[in-house]
């Protein structure tokens, strides 16, 4: 089985950057608006099931594809919960 890096390490930084920053109004977006964004934004990261990546993201370049992902969701609402 073949899996990427990126898409776990971008759920673990997600949720971080929800409980850092809870003033950027998540409720009024979609959460996985912005993870979609922000995966499309960062080159996948292919592994064997049982082994190790060969490089990993930086945990800068992840928050940089979050905060990218964030402003481009807020300025183009689709998904907002009433």
């Amino acid at each position: 089985m073949v899996k990427n890096s990126v898409e776990e390490d971008m759920l673990n930084e997600l949720r971080d950057v929800i409980r850092e920053h809870p003033e950027w109004g998540w409720e009024q977006i979609s959460i996985q608006d912005v993870y979609a964004f922000a995966m499309n934004q960062l080159p996948p990261i292919y592994y064997a099931k049982g082994q190790e990546p060969k490089f990993k993201l930086s945990k800068g370049e992840l928050r940089e594809a979050i905060k990218v992902s964030m402003n481009k969701i807020n300025q183009n609402p689709l998904h907002l919960k009433e």
